[in-house]
């Protein structure tokens, strides 16, 4: 499921957030987890990503010069799934969690001085794998058999985007609105 819709076109939604994104296979094989819980669990299908800044109340056309500003000088990287998680939280419900690495921690301090929103304190950079899963043997079993295939798994990112999302859009509303490519 690759929501793209480059384009800052004038939308009735005005809420963005900024994902970070895994390259196209490293995308993929986590698309097809998230398809696989989602009818396992009769949860939503969402695109795989790692929030940088989420549910801010302005324009795709105003946070696109923050954006590049964000990437500006920066690689792509690979991190290695440090563990994978669950936890009650609808949006987290299954997660592949990241240690908090140097280009991790630039991104975020950069996002948090160009977007003023969030800290670094309460970061905890990860890509959901699952939404809304209750609690019960059933999900324990599916964490732990996740763990045995991602622990340590190399996930390389390459870029950040503008995404219409948040908690007041519907998940299949979510789409990219604009890209930018960290460097090669």
């Amino acid at each position: 499921m690759l929501l793209v819709n480059e384009g800052c076109a004038a939308m009735t939604v005005q809420y963005h957030s900024i994902w970070l994104m895994p390259r196209d296979e490293d995308e993929q094989a986590f698309a097809v987890i998230v398809r696989n819980l989602a009818k396992r669990f009769d949860s939503p299908v969402f695109q795989p990503h790692l929030t940088l800044v989420e549910d801010m109340p302005r324009t795709c056309e105003e946070l696109k010069p923050l954006l590049e500003q964000l990437t500006e000088g920066m690689a792509s990287f690979t991190a290695p799934v440090d563990a994978v998680e669950e936890s009650s939280l609808y949006y987290r419900s299954f997660y592949a969690r990241f240690p908090v690495s140097v280009p991790l921690r630039t991104l975020k301090e950069r996002a948090v001085g160009l977007f003023e929103v969030g800290s670094l304190e309460t970061f905890m950079p990860h890509i959901s794998l699952a939404y809304g899963v209750p609690e019960g043997s059933e999900k324990t079993e599916a964490v732990t058999a996740l763990r045995r295939d991602l622990q340590g798994m190399p996930v390389v990112f390459d870029r950040a985007c503008i995404v219409s999302s948040s908690q007041q859009t519907p998940i299949e509303d979510w789409a990219i609105r604009h890209s930018s490519r960290l460097q090669a």
